[in-house]
């Protein structure tokens, strides 16, 4: 069993309205479920019995405010890092701070939405801006040696960064430094506790900026230069690095044979009017360029984007159009290089009572060749384009008695070419999908009920799939819908020339029950079934049944002040 406790970012809160509001409230809910499995699956997807309790709390002090979540369940028996994560940001006027487990933005391509512990500022007073924090970006865990669990050992981080700005919305231009260092135990290094992973260091600089060129052009930069070591610290440096040390060692970062230096840049250019807008973009990622201040980011790749949005009718008719193209081995070292072109269109109209419709459509064309292809050493060379059109539609009525009809349609096409030269075969693949669905609504007597039907063809050269099916749902409320009974059964058609035919149905069914102003009970059942055509298939199937309890903690009401 694991307890998991868990502190949401939230928004910062204002001190300001201390004195205005209950001192102390409590919101948010609380659930517990129990349920039982029963399947004949060789390797069935639950255990027989599962119980689990469930909370969100968040405790509001004035205007501070400490969100909560924990989990506690018979599942998260063998979870081998639970977490205790918790913060809080309260803020008064032009100053936040920052105080447990928070994430803070200093820009793209330096540190954004990483999350850290620790503690961080923000100052924004009239038009200067200034931010910092200091705090452990990743924990320490070890490679798991006595079983065969899979475990991602990791160095334990350390982060630090500073921004400092001055400007509006419109213009500014903010200066960013992020520096990041694993620490680990040199012992464990060396017998294995580590597994593969090897330490980094991590050093960057940017600059932010936007400038209002025109009253209707702006134009934005976003550029930044990294340092970043991977391994060990050599004991000895090369002549070049020996020089190269003298200068630049520092507590925020080492320079030696290991280093490696990369850039960013991020620009484009945007023109407004009267419902019109245009747009350029240029970004070119180095391949050594790194920033150990996000979670993922993409390097050695270069694009060049152009768009134009518009409206007519009074916005109820929207239009955008957009054009790319991505290249990627910027420094020549690849034995393969890919260029990609996109295309997208997208055409609305919303009439803002009862109709909407939407269709869109998008290109993306790859083509690689070998690096060596010029020299006649290797002449291979793929070339792939995918299609991707979409037709949606959705019809609403309302009637003043409360009763809702809503259909809707939707078509989509996929298609995927794969040419390969000069001995490969071209391979083709088209998928259709459609989908026809009709729901209504009666709010004065709780009843409402819908249906859906769907189909899918798949055709990959001489691999041909076909599936299609229906479901209908339906609710019904008594005693003012503090009672709700609710079913839903979906059956579909699986064909395939190769696999053959299969049938599968879903049902489900329960009953929820509202008690009092919090307390809500329930029960239901799922049932989950496939059977083949083929003789030497049995069926199966998988149900469950589940009891359910929720509380909901909602705050007393203000009483007005008196004048």
């Amino acid at each position: 069993m694991c307890l998991i406790l868990y502190g949401g970012l939230g928004q910062a809160q204002d001190l300001q309205q201390i004195g205005r509001k209950d001192p102390v409230s409590l919101t948010g809910g609380l659930s517990a479920y129990a349920g039982v499995y029963a399947s004949d699956l060789d390797d069935p997807r639950m255990v027989p019995f599962t119980w689990g309790f469930t909370g969100r709390v968040t405790l509001s002090i004035y205007d501070l405010q400490l969100p909560f979540s924990f989990i506690i369940s018979e599942k998260e028996r063998d979870f081998r890092q639970p977490f205790n994560q918790y913060g809080v940001s309260p803020r008064y006027k032009w100053a936040t701070a920052h105080i447990g487990h928070r994430s803070m933005h200093f820009s793209e391509l330096t540190m954004s939405g990483q999350r850290f512990f620790g503690g961080g500022i923000e100052l924004s007073p009239k038009k200067f801006r200034f931010a910092a924090m200091y705090g452990q970006l990743r924990r320490e865990v070890f490679a798991d040696t006595l079983t065969e669990a899979y475990v991602e050992p990791a160095f334990q981080r350390t982060g630090m960064a500073a921004k400092i700005g001055v400007g509006s919305q419109a213009t500014h231009v903010d200066l960013v430094l992020f520096r990041a260092k694993d620490a680990y135990d040199a012992i464990h290094l060396r017998n294995g506790r580590y597994g593969t992973a090897l330490p980094e260091e991590n050093l960057v600089v940017g600059v932010e900026a936007s400038v209002q060129l025109a009253k209707r052009l702006q134009w934005e930069f976003n550029g930044a230069g990294s340092l970043h070591n991977v391994g060990l610290t050599p004991d000895t440096r090369e002549a070049g690095a020996v020089e190269i040390s003298n200068r630049y060692d520092s507590f925020l970062f080492n320079m030696d044979q290991r280093t490696r230096r990369g850039t960013a840049l991020k620009t484009g250019l945007s023109y407004n009017m009267k419902g019109v807008t245009f747009s350029v973009n240029h970004d070119r990622i180095d391949p050594l360029f790194r920033t150990l201040g996000n979670y993922f980011f993409m390097n050695d790749v270069e694009n060049f984007r152009g768009s134009v949005a518009f409206g007519a009718f009074k916005q109820k008719v929207r239009m955008a159009l957009s054009m790319g193209l991505q290249t990627n081995d910027l420094t020549k070292a690849l034995a393969a290089r890919t260029r990609r072109t996109i295309g997208s269109a997208n055409i609305s109209y919303n009439s803002g009572k009862a109709l909407t419709t939407s269709l869109s459509w998008s290109n993306f064309e790859a083509d690689m060749r070998s690096a060596f292809e010029a020299a006649g050493a290797d002449t291979l060379r793929f070339r792939q384009v995918s299609d991707n059109i979409m037709l949606s539609n959705s019809l609403r009525f309302r009637n003043a008695n409360g009763r809702t009809r809503t259909a809707d349609i939707a078509l989509s096409y996929q298609g995927f070419v794969n040419e390969g030269y000069p001995s490969q075969p071209t391979t083709t693949t088209v998928t259709w999908t459609g989908s026809l669905g009709y729901r209504e609504s009666h709010k004065p007597i709780a009843f409402s009920w819908g249906v859906r039907l769907t189909a899918t063809t798949f055709d990959a050269d001489g691999n041909d799939r076909v599936k299609y099916g229906a479901s209908l749902n339906t609710r019904k409320g008594f005693n003012k819908d503090r009672t709700g009974i609710h079913g839903r059964v979906a059956a579909y058609v699986n064909r395939g020339s190769i696999r053959g035919a299969s049938t599968s149905v879903i049902a489900s069914a329960g009953v929820d029950q509202r008690v009092g102003r919090s307390h809500r009970f329930g029960i239901g059942a799922n049932y989950n079934g496939r059977s083949a055509s083929e003789r030497t298939v049995a069926s199966q199937y998988q149900l469950r049944v589940q009891l359910t309890y929720s509380l909901d903690l909602v705050p007393r009401a203000n009483k007005p002040q008196s004048p």
